[in-house]
């Protein structure tokens, strides 16, 4: 066994959307900041999530070439497309590389990799800038792989920005890579949960509260955050936020604008304007 693990996270910045579908007084959208997370020991290295496009997986490869290490895993915390479509792209600087999730998160990739959501949604909104070649990850049997003897530690976390979310844990250097159940000063993505996922949604916090994990690290977060574990009670709170102030609004605009006005600084208010107008549909 290596003495100890290290660990490293890799934002892709904000890239623009192809959509005429924009927030109040914007001008554009842009789709949130994704994190990679590379860990590594002594040799080997895992990898936890992509990003989208060709260009921004080229990068994160870059990255990890330059770390000098053999990455021999890939792993999604989910199964949106944002977190698995550079797969291909990383497999080609490391062809040995095996890429894993839960089988339950697998369903939910190949819905996303599908020949009908990748035409109607992702080609779309990012025109000439998906792989043509959409990797599958192999089931992650057991939940569990290792790295130079060290754990790491699939923790099913049920509905948090999507179905069927997983966090990694690793132990022995108490890491929690979160996924999209954990967002770091970027507002959160809730189109995809009612009152009742939301309310799984707080579950899945408490999950990762429960691993008392010294760092925490979100799916999306804003370019130098700290990957602190206070991030878990934020994201808690925003949901529970957009929660009471959902009950009390009647329209899409009253929910963003009440919402932006306690969270006026946070990465990404198109996502915050694309989440009032799922729960607020048919309003203005």
């Amino acid at each position: 066994m290596s003495d100890r693990l290290q660990w490293e996270v890799f934002v892709s910045g904000q890239i623009p959307i192809v959509t005429d579908d924009l927030a109040p007084g914007a001008t554009e959208m842009k789709w949130s900041p994704i994190s990679s997370t590379l860990i590594s020991g002594e040799r080997d290295a895992a990898l936890v999530d992509t990003a989208i496009t060709v260009q921004q997986n080229q990068k994160i490869a870059d990255w990890v070439v330059s770390t000098g290490k053999n990455l021999t895993t890939i792993y999604a915390t989910h199964g949106h497309g944002d977190h698995f479509f550079g797969v291909n792209t990383i497999q080609k600087r490391f062809p040995k590389a095996r890429f894993v999730a839960r089988r339950e998160a697998i369903d939910v990739m190949r819905v996303q990799a599908s020949a009908a959501v990748v035409e109607a949604y992702w080609k779309p909104r990012f025109p000439g800038q998906i792989d043509s070649t959409l990797v599958i990850a192999d089931d992650l049997k057991g939940g569990i792989f290792e790295l130079e003897g060290h754990q790491f530690i699939s923790i099913p976390l049920g509905h948090a920005d999507t179905d069927h979310t997983t966090c990694l844990h690793v132990p022995s250097i108490d890491l929690a890579v979160c996924g999209d159940a954990l967002y770091n000063d970027v507002h959160l993505h809730l189109g995809e949960s009612d009152a009742d996922g939301r309310k799984d949604w707080i579950a899945a916090l408490d999950t990762i509260e429960s691993l008392r994990p010294v760092a925490a690290i979100a799916g999306h977060k804003r370019p130098g955050a700290p990957d602190a574990p206070d991030n878990i009670e934020a994201t808690g709170k925003y949901i529970r936020d957009f929660d009471r102030i959902a009950s009390q609004t009647k329209t899409a605009r009253e929910l963003y604008d009440e919402m932006l006005a306690i969270y006026p600084n946070r990465v990404n208010p198109a996502v915050l304007w694309l989440s009032a107008k799922t729960v607020k549909p048919g309003s203005k």
